[in-house]
Protein backbone atom coordinates (compact mmCIF):
# COMPACT_ATOMS: atom_id res chain seq x y z
CA UNK A 1 0.00 0.00 0.00
CA UNK A 2 1.24 3.33 -0.98
CA UNK A 3 0.45 6.64 0.63
CA UNK A 4 2.02 8.59 -2.51
CA UNK A 5 0.66 6.16 -5.48
CA UNK A 6 2.80 8.16 -8.22
CA UNK A 7 3.16 5.42 -10.68
CA UNK A 8 3.99 6.08 -14.38
CA UNK A 9 0.09 4.91 -15.48
CA UNK A 10 -0.79 8.17 -13.21
CA UNK A 11 2.26 10.67 -13.60
CA UNK A 12 1.05 12.25 -16.51
CA UNK A 13 4.01 14.18 -18.77
CA UNK A 14 3.49 18.16 -18.59
CA UNK A 15 3.25 17.14 -22.12
CA UNK A 16 -0.01 15.17 -21.61
CA UNK A 17 -0.95 17.51 -19.05
CA UNK A 18 -0.95 20.69 -21.21
CA UNK A 19 -3.96 22.68 -20.46
CA UNK A 20 -6.09 24.88 -22.19
CA UNK A 21 -6.34 28.16 -20.40
CA UNK A 22 -9.39 28.79 -18.53
CA UNK A 23 -9.78 25.28 -18.28
CA UNK A 24 -10.03 22.92 -14.99
CA UNK A 25 -6.88 21.45 -15.86
CA UNK A 26 -5.06 24.59 -15.16
CA UNK A 27 -5.69 24.60 -11.79
CA UNK A 28 -4.48 21.34 -10.59
CA UNK A 29 -3.31 21.70 -7.14
CA UNK A 30 -1.97 18.29 -6.09
CA UNK A 31 -1.69 14.95 -7.41
CA UNK A 32 -1.56 13.19 -4.40
CA UNK A 33 -3.99 9.78 -3.93
CA UNK A 34 -4.52 6.51 -2.14
CA UNK A 35 -5.15 3.29 -3.11
CA UNK A 36 -8.74 1.78 -1.77
CA UNK A 37 -6.51 -0.56 0.86
CA UNK A 38 -5.06 2.22 2.15
CA UNK A 39 -5.39 2.98 5.76
CA UNK A 40 -7.20 5.85 7.72
CA UNK A 41 -3.82 5.85 9.49
CA UNK A 42 -1.63 6.69 6.03
CA UNK A 43 -4.31 9.23 5.41
CA UNK A 44 -4.00 10.93 8.66
CA UNK A 45 -0.32 10.85 8.02
CA UNK A 46 -0.52 12.65 4.26
CA UNK A 47 -2.70 15.28 5.85
CA UNK A 48 -0.65 15.74 8.83
CA UNK A 49 2.38 16.42 6.42
CA UNK A 50 0.40 18.69 4.30
CA UNK A 51 -1.65 21.60 6.14
CA UNK A 52 -2.91 22.91 2.46
CA UNK A 53 -4.82 19.69 1.39
CA UNK A 54 -8.46 19.38 2.36
CA UNK A 55 -8.74 16.46 0.59
CA UNK A 56 -7.46 13.01 -0.67
CA UNK A 57 -8.55 10.81 -4.09
CA UNK A 58 -9.22 7.25 -3.62
CA UNK A 59 -7.87 5.60 -6.96
CA UNK A 60 -8.17 2.22 -8.25
CA UNK A 61 -5.37 1.89 -10.32
CA UNK A 62 -6.10 4.90 -12.75
CA UNK A 63 -9.45 5.33 -12.01
CA UNK A 64 -10.72 7.72 -9.38
CA UNK A 65 -13.24 6.00 -7.08
CA UNK A 66 -13.89 8.21 -4.39
CA UNK A 67 -12.62 10.94 -1.78
CA UNK A 68 -11.60 11.67 1.56
CA UNK A 69 -11.81 14.64 3.34
CA UNK A 70 -9.63 15.72 6.37
CA UNK A 71 -12.21 16.60 8.14
CA UNK A 72 -13.35 12.66 8.38
CA UNK A 73 -9.81 11.67 9.51
CA UNK A 74 -10.19 14.80 12.01
CA UNK A 75 -13.44 13.33 13.33
CA UNK A 76 -11.94 9.65 13.53
CA UNK A 77 -8.93 10.55 15.66
CA UNK A 78 -10.51 12.91 18.11
CA UNK A 79 -12.89 9.84 19.39
CA UNK A 80 -11.54 8.12 22.39
CA UNK A 81 -9.12 5.26 21.01
CA UNK A 82 -9.96 6.43 17.81
CA UNK A 83 -6.93 5.93 16.14
CA UNK A 84 -6.29 2.35 17.67
CA UNK A 85 -9.86 1.45 16.33
CA UNK A 86 -9.66 2.83 13.13
CA UNK A 87 -6.14 3.45 11.86
CA UNK A 88 -5.72 0.44 10.70
CA UNK A 89 -9.16 0.42 8.65
CA UNK A 90 -9.28 1.02 4.90
CA UNK A 91 -9.98 4.23 3.47
CA UNK A 92 -12.72 2.86 1.01
CA UNK A 93 -14.85 2.05 4.17
CA UNK A 94 -14.87 5.58 5.14
CA UNK A 95 -14.50 7.66 1.49
CA UNK A 96 -17.24 9.58 -0.38
CA UNK A 97 -17.75 6.69 -3.18
CA UNK A 98 -19.83 10.02 -5.29
CA UNK A 99 -17.09 12.60 -5.38
CA UNK A 100 -17.26 15.56 -7.70
CA UNK A 101 -15.40 14.52 -10.57
CA UNK A 102 -14.76 17.26 -13.49
CA UNK A 103 -12.87 16.66 -16.99
CA UNK A 104 -9.86 18.56 -17.25
CA UNK A 105 -10.88 19.89 -20.30
CA UNK A 106 -14.10 21.68 -18.74
CA UNK A 107 -14.32 25.39 -19.00
CA UNK A 108 -14.31 27.37 -15.54
CA UNK A 109 -17.79 28.66 -16.49
CA UNK A 110 -19.11 24.96 -16.93
CA UNK A 111 -17.04 23.58 -13.93
CA UNK A 112 -18.79 26.28 -11.60
CA UNK A 113 -22.17 25.37 -12.71
CA UNK A 114 -21.48 21.60 -12.24
CA UNK A 115 -20.12 22.22 -8.45
CA UNK A 116 -22.98 24.53 -7.93
CA UNK A 117 -25.37 21.91 -8.43
CA UNK A 118 -23.83 18.95 -7.66
CA UNK A 119 -21.62 19.60 -4.62
CA UNK A 120 -21.76 22.06 -0.78
CA UNK A 121 -19.54 24.55 -1.91
CA UNK A 122 -17.59 25.43 1.22
CA UNK A 123 -14.76 27.60 0.21
CA UNK A 124 -11.93 24.48 1.23
CA UNK A 125 -14.68 21.95 -0.68
CA UNK A 126 -12.43 19.24 -3.11
CA UNK A 127 -13.06 18.07 -6.47
CA UNK A 128 -11.20 15.42 -8.33
CA UNK A 129 -9.81 16.34 -11.99
CA UNK A 130 -9.86 13.56 -15.10
CA UNK A 131 -8.01 13.49 -17.93
CA UNK A 132 -9.83 10.98 -20.34
CA UNK A 133 -11.67 9.50 -17.09
CA UNK A 134 -8.11 8.68 -15.92
CA UNK A 135 -7.14 10.33 -12.48
CA UNK A 136 -5.41 13.49 -13.17
CA UNK A 137 -5.18 15.45 -10.13
CA UNK A 138 -7.25 17.83 -7.42
CA UNK A 139 -9.00 21.12 -7.98
CA UNK A 140 -10.40 22.98 -5.26
CA UNK A 141 -13.37 25.36 -5.01
CA UNK A 142 -11.47 28.15 -3.96
CA UNK A 143 -8.89 27.95 -6.61
CA UNK A 144 -11.72 28.11 -9.03
CA UNK A 145 -13.24 30.97 -7.80
CA UNK A 146 -9.94 32.65 -7.49
CA UNK A 147 -9.36 31.91 -11.37
CA UNK A 148 -12.68 32.84 -12.60
CA UNK A 149 -12.36 36.10 -11.29
CA UNK A 150 -9.07 36.83 -12.55
CA UNK A 151 -10.59 35.67 -15.82
CA UNK A 152 -13.11 38.44 -15.49
CA UNK A 153 -10.79 40.80 -14.19
CA UNK A 154 -8.79 40.54 -17.47
CA UNK A 155 -11.96 40.19 -19.73
CA UNK A 156 -12.69 43.44 -18.23
CA UNK A 157 -9.66 44.83 -18.68
CA UNK A 158 -9.43 44.09 -22.24
CA UNK A 159 -13.04 45.55 -22.97
CA UNK A 160 -11.99 48.32 -21.09
CA UNK A 161 -8.91 48.95 -23.32
CA UNK A 162 -10.73 48.24 -26.44
CA UNK A 163 -13.66 50.99 -25.66
CA UNK A 164 -11.05 53.40 -24.50
CA UNK A 165 -9.50 52.90 -27.79
CA UNK A 166 -12.98 53.69 -29.42
CA UNK A 167 -13.67 56.56 -26.88
CA UNK A 168 -10.19 57.92 -27.96
CA UNK A 169 -10.81 57.74 -31.95
CA UNK A 170 -14.33 59.45 -31.49
CA UNK A 171 -13.22 62.14 -28.80
CA UNK A 172 -10.52 62.93 -31.38
CA UNK A 173 -12.77 62.69 -34.57
CA UNK A 174 -15.11 65.23 -32.71
CA UNK A 175 -11.94 67.41 -32.02
CA UNK A 176 -10.69 67.08 -35.79
CA UNK A 177 -14.06 68.15 -36.83
CA UNK A 178 -14.73 71.35 -34.42
CA UNK A 179 -14.33 74.84 -36.75
CA UNK A 180 -10.93 75.70 -36.94
CA UNK A 181 -9.74 79.22 -35.62
CA UNK A 182 -8.49 80.32 -39.46
CA UNK A 183 -11.75 78.71 -41.12
CA UNK A 184 -14.05 80.97 -38.35
CA UNK A 185 -11.93 84.34 -39.10
CA UNK A 186 -13.37 83.64 -43.02
CA UNK A 187 -16.50 84.13 -42.04
CA UNK A 188 -17.55 87.84 -43.32
CA UNK A 189 -19.54 89.69 -40.96
CA UNK A 190 -19.34 88.23 -38.12
CA UNK A 191 -16.04 87.20 -35.40
CA UNK A 192 -17.05 83.92 -33.79
CA UNK A 193 -15.83 82.17 -30.89
CA UNK A 194 -16.16 78.89 -29.62
CA UNK A 195 -15.05 76.67 -27.26
CA UNK A 196 -16.21 72.83 -25.96
CA UNK A 197 -15.23 70.46 -22.93
CA UNK A 198 -17.03 67.45 -22.20
CA UNK A 199 -17.77 65.95 -19.28
CA UNK A 200 -15.98 62.44 -20.46
CA UNK A 201 -13.27 61.43 -23.21
CA UNK A 202 -16.45 61.61 -25.88
CA UNK A 203 -18.95 64.57 -25.44
CA UNK A 204 -22.57 64.66 -26.85
CA UNK A 205 -22.44 68.32 -27.43
CA UNK A 206 -22.42 69.45 -30.75
CA UNK A 207 -21.50 72.95 -32.72
CA UNK A 208 -20.48 73.92 -36.04
CA UNK A 209 -19.90 77.00 -38.36
CA UNK A 210 -20.28 76.13 -42.16
CA UNK A 211 -19.79 78.43 -45.62
CA UNK A 212 -21.02 77.01 -48.76
CA UNK A 213 -21.52 78.78 -51.58
CA UNK A 214 -22.33 82.24 -49.53
CA UNK A 215 -24.73 80.95 -47.26
CA UNK A 216 -22.99 80.80 -43.76
CA UNK A 217 -25.18 77.63 -41.28
CA UNK A 218 -24.68 77.82 -37.72
CA UNK A 219 -25.84 74.87 -35.28
CA UNK A 220 -25.74 73.85 -31.51
CA UNK A 221 -27.43 70.84 -29.98
CA UNK A 222 -27.15 68.58 -27.13
CA UNK A 223 -27.69 64.70 -27.15
CA UNK A 224 -29.12 63.33 -24.11
CA UNK A 225 -26.41 61.90 -22.00
CA UNK A 226 -22.48 61.45 -23.08
CA UNK A 227 -20.41 58.49 -24.01
CA UNK A 228 -19.69 56.47 -27.33
CA UNK A 229 -23.46 56.31 -28.05
CA UNK A 230 -23.69 60.46 -27.80
CA UNK A 231 -20.27 60.88 -29.20
CA UNK A 232 -21.14 58.74 -32.53
CA UNK A 233 -24.78 60.56 -32.64
CA UNK A 234 -23.07 64.30 -32.75
CA UNK A 235 -20.74 63.08 -35.41
CA UNK A 236 -23.74 61.69 -37.63
CA UNK A 237 -25.52 65.41 -36.99
CA UNK A 238 -22.61 67.09 -37.70
CA UNK A 239 -22.31 64.95 -41.18
CA UNK A 240 -25.91 65.69 -42.12
CA UNK A 241 -25.64 69.54 -41.67
CA UNK A 242 -22.36 69.30 -43.97
CA UNK A 243 -24.46 67.21 -46.44
CA UNK A 244 -27.84 69.08 -46.82
CA UNK A 245 -25.84 72.43 -46.78
CA UNK A 246 -23.79 70.55 -49.68
CA UNK A 247 -27.18 69.85 -51.30
CA UNK A 248 -28.39 73.52 -51.48
CA UNK A 249 -30.92 72.70 -49.31
CA UNK A 250 -32.07 76.24 -48.17
CA UNK A 251 -35.50 75.90 -46.90
CA UNK A 252 -34.77 76.18 -43.05
CA UNK A 253 -38.05 73.95 -42.20
CA UNK A 254 -36.82 71.24 -44.60
CA UNK A 255 -33.31 71.06 -43.22
CA UNK A 256 -33.98 70.43 -39.77
CA UNK A 257 -36.74 67.53 -40.77
CA UNK A 258 -34.30 66.14 -42.73
CA UNK A 259 -31.81 66.25 -40.26
CA UNK A 260 -34.02 64.34 -37.91
CA UNK A 261 -35.15 61.86 -39.82
CA UNK A 262 -31.74 61.10 -40.47
CA UNK A 263 -30.73 60.77 -36.66
CA UNK A 264 -34.22 59.48 -36.04
CA UNK A 265 -33.69 56.37 -38.51
CA UNK A 266 -30.01 55.41 -36.94
CA UNK A 267 -31.45 55.61 -34.06
CA UNK A 268 -33.87 52.96 -34.61
CA UNK A 269 -31.28 50.82 -35.83
CA UNK A 270 -28.79 51.38 -33.26
CA UNK A 271 -31.71 50.93 -31.02
CA UNK A 272 -30.55 53.78 -28.77
CA UNK A 273 -32.60 55.88 -26.59
CA UNK A 274 -30.96 59.39 -27.55
CA UNK A 275 -32.56 62.65 -29.06
CA UNK A 276 -31.22 65.43 -29.36
CA UNK A 277 -32.05 69.30 -29.06
CA UNK A 278 -30.51 71.40 -32.03
CA UNK A 279 -30.85 74.83 -33.08
CA UNK A 280 -29.61 76.15 -36.40
CA UNK A 281 -29.43 79.89 -37.47
CA UNK A 282 -28.53 81.16 -41.14
CA UNK A 283 -26.35 83.73 -41.01
CA UNK A 284 -26.72 86.84 -43.69
CA UNK A 285 -24.74 89.84 -44.11
CA UNK A 286 -26.51 93.21 -44.88
CA UNK A 287 -26.20 94.44 -48.57
CA UNK A 288 -22.91 96.50 -48.41
CA UNK A 289 -25.00 99.55 -49.75
CA UNK A 290 -27.60 99.08 -46.73
CA UNK A 291 -25.14 99.96 -44.20
CA UNK A 292 -23.02 97.05 -41.56
CA UNK A 293 -24.69 94.38 -40.50
CA UNK A 294 -26.55 91.10 -40.83
CA UNK A 295 -29.53 89.61 -40.43
CA UNK A 296 -30.20 85.72 -38.20
CA UNK A 297 -33.00 83.25 -39.21
CA UNK A 298 -32.66 80.85 -35.92
CA UNK A 299 -35.24 77.65 -36.18
CA UNK A 300 -35.17 74.86 -34.09
CA UNK A 301 -35.37 73.70 -29.74
CA UNK A 302 -32.65 74.21 -27.47
CA UNK A 303 -31.37 76.72 -24.95
CA UNK A 304 -31.80 80.29 -25.04
CA UNK A 305 -30.55 81.99 -27.57
CA UNK A 306 -28.96 85.59 -25.54
CA UNK A 307 -28.54 88.42 -27.98
CA UNK A 308 -26.66 91.25 -26.59
CA UNK A 309 -27.24 94.38 -28.19
CA UNK A 310 -24.62 97.33 -28.18
CA UNK A 311 -24.57 98.85 -24.35
CA UNK A 312 -25.52 96.32 -22.96
CA UNK A 313 -28.79 95.19 -23.01
CA UNK A 314 -29.54 91.47 -23.07
CA UNK A 315 -32.49 90.05 -25.19
CA UNK A 316 -33.72 85.99 -24.29
CA UNK A 317 -34.97 84.27 -26.96
CA UNK A 318 -36.79 81.03 -26.16
CA UNK A 319 -36.51 78.67 -29.01
CA UNK A 320 -39.01 75.68 -27.21
CA UNK A 321 -41.84 76.80 -29.63
CA UNK A 322 -39.29 76.68 -32.80
CA UNK A 323 -38.72 73.23 -33.10
CA UNK A 324 -38.78 69.10 -31.47
CA UNK A 325 -35.97 67.21 -30.00
CA UNK A 326 -34.60 65.51 -32.93
CA UNK A 327 -34.90 61.63 -33.29
CA UNK A 328 -37.72 61.17 -31.17
CA UNK A 329 -40.46 61.32 -34.08
CA UNK A 330 -39.98 60.58 -37.63
CA UNK A 331 -41.53 63.78 -39.07
CA UNK A 332 -41.10 67.49 -37.00
CA UNK A 333 -41.81 69.49 -40.03
CA UNK A 334 -45.04 70.87 -38.29
CA UNK A 335 -43.29 72.07 -35.15
CA UNK A 336 -40.58 73.92 -36.95
CA UNK A 337 -40.80 77.99 -36.79
CA UNK A 338 -38.23 80.45 -37.49
CA UNK A 339 -37.37 83.50 -35.79
CA UNK A 340 -35.74 86.76 -37.50
CA UNK A 341 -32.95 88.65 -35.57
CA UNK A 342 -31.07 91.81 -37.02
CA UNK A 343 -27.77 92.67 -35.78
CA UNK A 344 -25.98 95.84 -35.42
CA UNK A 345 -22.60 96.49 -35.38
CA UNK A 346 -21.12 95.40 -31.75
CA UNK A 347 -24.19 93.38 -31.30
CA UNK A 348 -23.48 89.45 -29.91
CA UNK A 349 -25.31 86.52 -30.16
CA UNK A 350 -24.39 83.76 -27.30
CA UNK A 351 -25.47 80.09 -27.63
CA UNK A 352 -24.83 77.51 -25.18
CA UNK A 353 -25.60 74.37 -23.86
CA UNK A 354 -27.11 73.32 -20.53
CA UNK A 355 -23.84 72.06 -19.28
CA UNK A 356 -23.47 75.89 -18.34
CA UNK A 357 -26.63 76.87 -16.99
CA UNK A 358 -26.60 73.64 -15.12
CA UNK A 359 -23.31 73.66 -13.91
CA UNK A 360 -23.33 73.17 -10.18
CA UNK A 361 -21.23 74.65 -6.99
CA UNK A 362 -20.65 72.84 -3.90
CA UNK A 363 -23.61 73.84 -2.74
CA UNK A 364 -25.12 72.77 -5.70
CA UNK A 365 -26.37 76.17 -6.60
CA UNK A 366 -26.88 76.40 -10.47
CA UNK A 367 -25.01 78.82 -12.75
CA UNK A 368 -28.07 79.38 -14.69
CA UNK A 369 -29.25 81.50 -17.58
CA UNK A 370 -29.60 84.82 -15.28
CA UNK A 371 -25.91 84.84 -14.19
CA UNK A 372 -24.80 84.55 -18.20
CA UNK A 373 -26.80 87.52 -18.65
CA UNK A 374 -24.72 89.69 -16.21
CA UNK A 375 -21.70 88.19 -17.55
CA UNK A 376 -22.80 89.64 -20.64
CA UNK A 377 -24.42 93.28 -19.86
CA UNK A 378 -20.92 93.98 -17.85
CA UNK A 379 -18.60 92.78 -21.10
CA UNK A 380 -20.99 93.68 -23.78
CA UNK A 381 -18.25 96.01 -25.27
CA UNK A 382 -15.53 93.16 -25.59
CA UNK A 383 -14.12 91.16 -28.63
CA UNK A 384 -16.51 87.81 -28.93
CA UNK A 385 -13.27 86.13 -28.08
CA UNK A 386 -12.88 87.88 -24.41
CA UNK A 387 -16.20 87.36 -24.19
CA UNK A 388 -15.83 83.58 -24.42
CA UNK A 389 -12.95 83.31 -21.84
CA UNK A 390 -14.71 85.68 -19.44
CA UNK A 391 -17.81 83.69 -19.27
CA UNK A 392 -15.54 80.25 -19.23
CA UNK A 393 -13.55 81.60 -16.58
CA UNK A 394 -16.70 82.51 -14.47
CA UNK A 395 -18.44 79.17 -14.88
CA UNK A 396 -15.09 77.60 -13.66
CA UNK A 397 -15.06 80.06 -10.88
CA UNK A 398 -18.45 78.63 -9.71
CA UNK A 399 -17.68 74.89 -10.53
CA UNK A 400 -14.43 75.14 -8.46
CA UNK A 401 -12.93 72.07 -7.24
CA UNK A 402 -16.60 70.11 -8.37
CA UNK A 403 -15.98 67.76 -11.15
CA UNK A 404 -17.60 69.06 -14.84
CA UNK A 405 -20.86 66.73 -14.47
CA UNK A 406 -21.99 67.96 -17.99
CA UNK A 407 -20.14 68.93 -21.46
CA UNK A 408 -19.87 72.50 -21.83
CA UNK A 409 -20.03 74.31 -25.01
CA UNK A 410 -19.87 78.02 -25.63
CA UNK A 411 -20.52 79.57 -29.11
CA UNK A 412 -19.90 83.83 -29.22
CA UNK A 413 -21.37 85.28 -32.43
CA UNK A 414 -20.47 89.04 -33.17
CA UNK A 415 -21.40 91.57 -35.93
CA UNK A 416 -18.00 93.09 -37.06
Amino acid sequence: MLEYALTDDLSHTDAQLTMVENTVGSIIKARVYLEPNSTIEQAGNIFASNKDLHAIAVVDETNPVGIIHRHQIMDIFVQPFGRDLYGKKSVSRFMDPQPPIIEHSTSFKEASRYITKNTNTTFIQDFIITKQGQYAGMGNVLSLLESITTLQINQLKAENTRLSTELDVTRRLQQMLLPKEHELSQISGLEIAGFMEPADEVGGDYYDVLKHGGRVKIGIGDVTGHGLESGVLMLMVQTAVRTLLAANETDPVKFLNAVNSTIYSNTQRMDADKTMSLILLDYQPDDKNTGTGGTVLLSGQHEEVLVVRVGGNVERVRTDMLGFPIGLEENISEFVAQVKIHLNTGDSVVLYTDGITEAQNEAKILYGVKRICEVLEKNWQKTATDIREILIEDVRNHIGKKKLQDDITLLVLQQK
